[in-house]
């Protein structure tokens, strides 16, 4: 199933060459794009400097760990394995799962939603679902490497936000707060 659904996005590259450079924008660029709205969303006012390290230490923390299980887990890239694939452009060969891309994207999503707003999260999420899928269009991920990067960047994200709330709701759960009310 894996490689049916890969076949399925490889497919529809090499067909027209505005096309090619869109998919091309999505897998490589739009990351980048995604950095910028962030800040520019700090310097529109609409995140603080301090959520601005939050959002960035939980993404950062997921694509390390991507890289982590990538240097632990061989696994070859699909135009590595599979000789009719044309990429789109070059990339490495064995550290295909998770995708970085894809973890540290859905770690963004998920740690602005959190953090900040949902509704801007929303933009984020489905700028990551088109990296993920723009991923597999080049031909250098597999679709279970980008579920993989999907669910690591969400978990991460939302494990730090929850450890974050839980310590400030067990800083502001004082003693004296409770007898207070005696």
């Amino acid at each position: 199933m894996n490689e049916n659904i890969f076949y399925f996005f490889s497919n529809l590259v090499f067909r027209n060459e505005m096309v090619d450079m869109l998919i091309v924008f999505l897998a490589d660029w739009l990351i980048w794009w995604m950095i910028f709205f962030v800040a520019v969303l700090f310097f529109l006012k609409k995140i603080s400097f301090k959520i601005i390290l939050k959002i960035l230490t939980a993404t950062l923390a997921a694509w390390l760990i991507s890289k982590l299980i990538k240097h632990f887990y061989f696994s070859p890239r699909p135009f590595v394995l599979l000789t009719d694939i044309k990429t789109l452009f070059t990339h490495g060969l064995n550290d295909s799962f998770p995708s970085g891309h894809t973890t540290f994207a859905f770690a963004l999503a998920t740690a602005i939603s959190l953090f900040s707003n949902w509704k801007t999260g929303l933009f984020f999420f489905v700028s990551a679902i088109l990296i993920g899928l723009s991923r597999i269009t080049v031909g250098i991920h597999w679709p279970l490497d980008i579920l993989g990067g999907l669910v690591l960047g969400v978990i991460i994200s939302s494990i730090f936000y929850f450890l974050q709330k839980t310590k400030v709701s067990r800083f502001n759960d004082s003693p004296q707060d409770k007898t207070s009310n005696v």
